[in-house]
């Protein structure tokens, strides 16, 4: 319990000695804003090929990443998260910067490995390094100050990009993409020259070596990354396909998409650390399971926008966003939460490196996948995403029974 009421009641952490983490997340959000959404749309349009094959080189590189992001849990046991996240700055900065040079598929597909080495490793690093330098009671409010931070960056990047997408020109995607990978090389630096204080950690026994043999032993844990696969489809589909289905199946503006995401962010930020506070008490996979129904309904709005009338477009649009906002407040904190608090400190690189493999299977998929299904009817991505969710709600209710309560009610009511 903090001293100052208004702080308490709004979930915030003490941040004093480790700012520079939170503006980490800041960097990273502030470039994706900018680009993220526009990403599928800019490499069709900057290489001439087709949306189809920009989606299967994206997926294709994204699953050629996924063995080397595992690797970064072990590196950051070995070396500590501080050097990670340098080496994942550069990565994505060479990644993001190469967009601009690619002329072919190939390089395209290049290109997205280097992001996606970086990313997963960013993810890999980014979770341990709050391990590291905040202390064990302090750890879920700044888990929810790290979303409330990053959608806050995230959405100033996404508002900046919806004004972008409305002027007119051929410059202004290249702008964005030229931006999003400075805001990488920005990040290494601040990350390379900062000097934290870091807890001591824990000693493992002669019998606990570090290896990834801990984790899948682990079979509860296990169960809760494949839940957390299922919700990073709900998560990563609309955020490549909507500019697409928006433009070309709703034949709408352009820039709505980056007010729409702008709209999630805002609210995220705004937020996410008052839910955190007022979930502290609750069970994780209970917050989960409502967050797959939220998901749930805002796919079976986006399924039903192309019958409805033009007018009603947009406010179906609103509808949506603001389901899947409430699911991701819910989401956020309880899913890195659990992750946080069932890593043992030797082997918590690998422990965050398996749940980010989640992540990245999903990212990986999702371009392909989603194009894949939007060809065979504009219904059809938002069909298999709520399948998807209903999955995930009947898992978590296993994983509710199986969680040690330290994990699942770490803060007793």
């Amino acid at each position: 319990m903090t001293a100052y009421p208004l702080v308490d009641r709004l979930g915030l952490p003490r941040t004093r000695g480790n700012g520079r983490l939170l503006t980490a997340l800041a960097v990273d959000a502030l470039g994706n804003g900018l680009f993220a959404p526009f990403l599928l749309l800019f490499l069709s349009q900057w290489t001439g090929a087709s949306l189809a094959a920009v989606g299967a080189a994206v997926t294709l590189a994204r699953l050629v990443a996924l063995p080397l992001g595992v690797l970064a849990g072990p590196l950051t046991d070995r070396l500590g998260p501080q050097p990670t996240l340098v080496a994942s700055g550069v990565l994505q900065a060479a990644g993001m910067g190469g967009f601009l040079l690619a002329a072919d598929v190939w390089q395209i597909a290049v290109c997205a490995l280097l992001a996606a080495v970086g990313d997963a490793a960013f993810w890999v690093a980014i979770r341990s390094m709050t391990a590291a330098v905040v202390d064990v009671p302090d750890r879920p409010r700044w888990l929810a100050a790290q979303i409330a931070l990053r959608n806050a960056s995230f959405a100033a990047g996404g508002l900046t990009a919806a004004f972008a997408a409305a002027a007119p020109g051929p410059h202004v995607l290249p702008a964005l993409a030229a931006v999003n990978a400075a805001s990488f090389v920005g990040l290494a630096l601040l990350v390379g020259t900062w000097r934290p204080r870091l807890i001591p950690r824990e000693q493992a026994g002669p019998s606990e070596a570090g290896s990834f043999r801990t984790v899948l032993r682990d079979r509860v844990y296990l169960l809760f990354v494949l839940v957390n696969l299922l919700l990073v489809c709900s998560m990563a589909v609309p955020g490549l396909l909507l500019a697409i289905y928006v433009s070309q199946v709703l034949h709408g503006p352009l820039w709505l998409v980056g007010v729409l995401f702008t709209m999630e962010t805002v609210l995220i930020a705004g937020l996410q650390t008052v839910i955190g506070r007022l979930m502290e008490r609750r069970r994780r996979t209970a917050a989960l399971r409502w967050a797959a129904v939220a998901f749930a309904a805002s796919f079976a709005v986006y399924a039903a926008l192309p019958g409805v009338p033009g007018h009603l477009v947009a406010p179906g649009l609103i509808l949506a966003m603001l389901a899947a906002t409430a699911a991701n407040l819910l989401e956020g904190p309880s899913g890195i939460g659990l992750v946080t608090d069932a890593a043992p400190d030797h082997v918590r690189g690998r422990y965050t490196a398996v749940y980010q493999l989640s992540w990245n299977i999903g990212k990986a998929l999702s371009p392909g996948l989603a194009t894949w299904l939007l060809a065979r009817g504009p219904a059809m991505p938002w069909l298999a995403l709520i399948a998807c969710c209903a999955v995930a709600y009947v898992l978590l209710l296993r994983l509710g029974a199986l969680l040690p309560k330290r994990v699942d009610l770490p803060v007793a009511g």
